[in-house]
């Protein structure tokens, strides 16, 4: 049953990128990254990165997201696995599997290499990290 909601999740977060990227591209260009589930949470999900001339719209969909707790996200220096723990960049909280930010920051900027989006378990759990992905990696 489990592994049958986590599929379900997986595909609402498939079909809820299918139905952004005509809107994405209208915009500008953009590229996508994977967010990888950390710390047994089973989240996971897409970070798009789209070019609005000089800044970033960064949006976040994760599958398997809690629907009642409020998420933080940043962009951080370093790798998933070595992460800066100062965010470089604020995201907006995810709420409900999504968020999305305008980063006053070129799309070539966070592609360029060394910084990863991460996703926190809640507002009183900031340690614990739910996913994760690198960019600039596909």
């Amino acid at each position: 049953m489990i592994r049958t909601t986590r599929f379900l999740g997986g595909l609402a977060a498939i079909a809820a990128l299918a139905v952004a990227l005509p809107a994405l591209a209208a915009d500008g260009p953009h590229r996508i990254f994977a967010l990888a589930a950390q710390n047994g949470s089973g989240e996971l999900g897409t970070v798009t990165l789209t070019a609005v001339g000089d800044k970033t719209r960064v949006d976040l969909a994760l599958a398997n997201a809690p629907t009642d707790v409020p998420q933080p996200a940043h962009v951080h220096a370093g790798s998933c696995a070595t992460l800066d723990p100062k965010p470089k960049y604020p995201l907006t909280t995810v709420v409900d599997g999504m968020s999305t930010t305008m980063l006053d920051v070129p799309m070539s900027q966070l592609v360029a290499g060394g910084l990863a989006v991460n996703v926190h378990k809640s507002t009183k759990e900031i340690p614990v990290y739910v996913t994760c992905g690198e960019l600039g990696k596909k």
